[in-house]
């Protein structure tokens, strides 16, 4: 057994900074992409994943071939060093780092090991098995079935959180074979074994073959050092020169965060380790109350921006699964990934509520969240967990599993990228539409307020003439009454009330929010129904091409806007007949930005318009009637909205 660094027999020098590696430097991607890869190796039994994490402190003389690796370190850290004259970079600061733990009594390491899973399945040199795959390849596409992990890039997280770039490595299948190896990940050096000649910048403690071209791993049981030895089914990987600052909670939080619905479905348990004894277990018993430690914990060290991003909103993620509005999630067919589901929380009392939806597939991981001001007051969680929808949504993943983009395919045709936007654009028109019914069945009688007028935006100087809006404004322009400050400008408040109730959408006898919970568009319960199959364009390209229409003007059309539940209620009446583009605006201390849609709706007619970016397309205007919209913009900051146009 022996340290074995390949050379590198004429091929390309390898720096310290490998980009697997600085990919999961985040202290998040440790727990997300450890989990992950063992979710990949469920066994068939059935029974829930265990992850478990255990601090240790391995005694020095313990670390497999300690002065053999020393001795190489040390090779390695003069070369590069010597190829840095000016210090650039923060190799110097690693290599120190990793010789001081090497030379302690003791080095810090996070053991994670696995159960009910099958192990690292495969020999040494079978190319399509586990083992291989994480042991002696890298960057090859991976499982795009039920798996997390498409990329094959996911296995280096582990060695982003090592002071030494090296893990450890030891395994036990069902078949009771056993296995140890050490794989370290540093930089091309000049070998001292082998006359100085460049050497890869990946090594392995392992069994080398007598020509030095090739190695095994350790597979005889009696060569196995006891402490590495799995004696379960599963694998252990051992983290050495592990940062074990906040390690617990950073690691607890990352996983509540991302699995928390495979907990909750009893598919994952999570296990924190001390002296061999397990001092925390997180299941689906005692998920809810775990989510609320963290919650708490979160809320202390973190902004109120990333803290609503993260558990913040996670908690009522959880909540939508366990207490779904009406007892359903709702339910879609969606070409490409077939039948979908989107559970809703909602609870009108809490303003802890983040306004927020987040998006899985199968593995039940967290992809991403994202905010709406559609609904006030709710939570959401979209889920594809079918195959076909798995696999398809699996490519449109990054590296770090993070968002879904049509631009993270790999190779596809422009016409199947274009097809991949238009599922996802079926996703979120799904999300939006569950979002405006349930606000449509829920919205509560609005009042009229007395001089309401004084508080609302003057469009530009111009108002005071013609059929400006100072005349549907009352006696108000851009005063300072009602302006406070949000971030970095100043805006008018307006009152969370509307005129007008006859321009709202009135609830029929019966009930229903009009979207059934199998299909968007069914109108089972009397609800209002909606057409499911109109195509709203909130960006050029996508669906039907937008049509150059005139931009309606503020000297021909009054224009008033109020702040209501769901977003803005825009209240527009011509003098003449007209047709054109309604232009909107949003109104700062002494300037005026543009504001992109999220969607327009005719609370007059029922229907959806159409939008590109702060344009709402092809409206029509009747000489002297009143025409209502209802607007949603995106992002969290009430605005003080206008109309553009000369």
């Amino acid at each position: 057994m022996d340290w074995f660094f390949p050379l590198s027999n004429g091929g390309e020098e390898q720096g310290l900074n490998e980009s697997g590696v600085q990919q999961f430097k985040r202290p998040e991607s440790l727990g997300r992409e450890t989990c992950q890869n063992i979710g990949d190796v469920r066994d068939q039994s059935g029974q829930p994943v265990i992850a478990e994490f255990e601090l240790v402190h391995l005694p020095s003389d313990e670390f497999p071939g300690k002065d053999k690796f020393i001795e190489y370190f040390s090779e390695c850290r003069d070369y590069v060093l010597k190829g840095l004259p000016n210090g650039t970079g923060n190799e110097k600061t690693f290599f120190d780092n990793g010789l001081s733990i090497l030379c302690s009594k003791t080095i810090p390491v996070l053991r994670i090991g696995d159960y009910h899973t099958t192990g690292l399945v495969g020999q040494d040199s079978e190319r399509t098995q586990p083992f291989f795959r994480l042991l002696k390849q890298q960057g090859a596409s991976s499982s795009q079935g039920v798996g997390g992990g498409t990329f094959g890039i996911g296995q280096r997280a582990p060695f982003a959180h090592s002071a030494l770039r090296t893990i450890l490595y030891s395994t036990k299948t069902e078949k009771g074979d056993r296995a140890f190896i050490a794989k370290s990940i540093l930089a091309s050096f000049p070998h001292p074994d082998h006359n100085g000649e460049i050497t890869q910048a990946k090594g392995w403690w392992c069994n080398p073959s007598e020509d030095g071209k090739e190695w095994s791993a350790i597979r005889d049981t009696q060569s196995i050092p006891r402490r590495f030895q799995r004696d379960t089914v599963g694998t252990d990987l051992w983290i050495t020169g592990f940062d074990s600052q906040n390690w617990e909670q950073v690691i607890r939080h990352s996983v509540l965060e991302h699995f928390f619905a495979a907990i909750q479905r009893k598919q994952f348990i999570i296990r924190f380790v001390e002296n061999g004894k397990t001092i925390r277990e997180i299941s689906s018993v005692n998920l809810e109350q775990e989510l609320l430690i963290a919650v708490n914990e979160s809320r202390k060290l973190n902004s109120k921006q990333q803290h609503l991003k993260g558990l913040g909103s996670t908690l009522y993620f959880y909540k939508a699964l366990e207490f779904p509005y009406q007892g359903k999630p709702f339910e879609k067919e969606i070409s490409k990934i077939g039948k979908v589901k989107f559970y809703l929380y909602r609870d009108v009392n809490n303003q802890e509520l983040p306004e927020r939806w987040a998006t899985m597939r199968l593995p039940l991981i967290m992809v991403e969240s994202k905010g709406s001001t559609l609904l006030s007051n709710f939570a959401g969680l979209f889920i594809c967990d079918n195959d076909e929808g798995n696999t398809y949504l699996a490519q449109l993943e990054g590296a770090t599993h993070e968002s879904w983009s049509e631009k993270e395919t790999r190779n596809w045709s422009h016409l199947a990228m274009k097809e991949a936007k238009g599922v996802l654009r079926q996703i979120t028109s799904f999300v939006r539409d569950v979002l405006k019914e349930v606000r449509g069945a829920n919205m509560k009688e609005q009042e009229d307020i007395p001089n309401l007028g004084r508080y609302l935006p003057a469009e530009d100087s111009s108002e005071s003439e013609g059929l400006g809006g100072s005349e549907l404004a009352g006696e108000g322009t851009t005063v300072e009454t009602g302006e406070k400050r949000s971030r970095e400008i100043h805006q008018i408040l307006i009152p969370n009330k509307v005129s007008n109730r006859s321009s709202l959408p009135k609830k029929k006898k019966g009930g229903g929010s009009g979207l059934n919970r199998r299909e968007v568009g069914e109108n089972k319960g009397g609800g209002t129904k909606r057409d499911s199959t109109r195509i709203k364009v909130s960006s050029p390209g996508i669906g039907d091409e937008p049509k150059e229409n005139p931009i309606l003007s503020n000297q021909n059309v009054r224009f008033r806007s109020f702040k209501v539940e769901g977003g803005y209620k825009v209240v527009l009446e011509a003098k003449a007949d007209l047709f054109g583009d309604l232009q909107l605006k949003a109104i700062g201390e002494g300037s005026d930005f543009p504001v992109e849609l999220n969607s327009a709706d005719d609370l007059g007619e029922g229907r959806s318009l159409q939008i590109v970016a702060n344009l709402v397309k092809g409206l029509e205007l009747k000489a002297g009637i009143k025409t209502s919209l209802l607007i949603n913009v995106d992002g969290h900051t009430d605005l003080c909205l206008a109309m553009g146009g000369a």
